[in-house]
């Protein structure tokens, strides 16, 4: 690891010097701010007309009181085949039964369109699962839903 100070290469007259430490810290950020894929497709479309669990749901669960408290945000991808159906993505709290927060209904046609790319806020709890799920309108036309979660240095 050139460039790295590892317990191999330390001396006793090492100090932990300031570019060490943003080196460390870059790392440990890029790994806490890191992507977390909440389910969905863009080739399985969401089916019926009432909230559907996200296809192959990864549910995001805080584990500790220490890790609460951070804002996260749900990025969520959304494409409708005809603009006569619509579809809305929500975040639920699976622990409590509860809508941690509910999106804006999209009957875009194409990747871009008006609401297709959707972030959706929320600042979970410890030890709650929340999942993203979908809505669609009707249950005429195809629509397709994809999320990821990230944290927030709020």
């Amino acid at each position: 690891m050139s460039g790295y100070v590892t317990p191999s290469n330390l001396s006793a007259a090492d100090d932990f010097d300031a570019v060490e430490f943003q080196k460390l810290r870059a790392g440990i950020l890029a790994s806490i701010f890191g992507t977390y894929e909440l389910g969905g497709s863009r080739s399985a479309s969401v089916t019926g007309a009432s909230y559907q669990d996200a296809q192959e749901f990864r549910d995001l669960v805080i584990p500790d009181a220490d890790s609460a408290g951070a804002v996260w945000v749900a990025e969520v991808e959304l494409l409708c085949e005809n603009p006569a159906t619509t579809i809305t993505p929500k975040i639920r709290n699976i622990t409590d039964s509860t809508d941690t927060v509910v999106g804006t209904a999209c009957a875009a046609t194409t990747w871009g369109g008006t609401n297709s790319y959707q972030s959706l806020s929320f600042t979970p709890v410890s030890g709650k699962r929340y999942r993203l799920q979908f809505v669609k309108s009707d249950d005429v036309y195809r629509c397709w839903g994809v999320g990821r979660a990230r944290r927030t240095n709020a």
